[in-house]
């Protein structure tokens, strides 16, 4: 099991040619766990309630979601992609103390709460801004959520 945040992203690297169209280019990436926030839910009960390890990848032209394993961490291949035009945000604070969160949401999906660990906060912001600024990524929160907190 990759531990440290180098491994982790050396192999979800890896597997994200495979999933790519031709001529794509990845803007942003960054490990995250959907669910509930971990502190409400806990490690091994988020896992069997639901909870799955992401590595989101913002592109030119999508949003995909690379599927990392319950047991071992590594890329379990592509889960699913959503064009970059059709995804909207909201509930963005990407300057909590631990985990940061925000919501998204595309056409035809429910809603997903996906949470980033502060060492991921730095890449999570940049996938947040990445999908703002490529598609409509729109949200009511005001730009001052995502402010670092001491």
């Amino acid at each position: 099991m990759a531990i440290t945040k180098e491994k982790i992203k050396q192999q979800f690297e890896a597997a994200i040619p495979a999933a790519l169209e031709p001529g794509e280019r990845v803007r942003a990436s960054a490990l995250s766990l959907s669910g509930a926030s971990p502190w409400l839910v806990g490690g091994l009960l988020g896992m069997i309630g639901g909870q799955r390890n992401y590595y989101i990848v913002v592109t030119d032209r999508r949003v995909l979601f690379l599927a990392g394993s319950k047991a071992s961490g590594r890329p379990q291949g592509l889960a699913w992609a959503d064009p970059i035009e059709s995804v909207t945000l909201s509930d963005v604070d990407m300057g909590m103390g631990v985990w940061s969160h925000f919501r998204y949401q595309a056409p035809g999906r429910k809603e997903i709460r996906f949470n980033v660990h502060r060492m991921w906060r730095e890449e999570g912001a940049a996938v947040v801004a990445a999908m703002r600024v490529s598609g409509t990524g729109g949200s009511a929160e005001a730009p001052a959520a995502e402010t670092s907190r001491p």
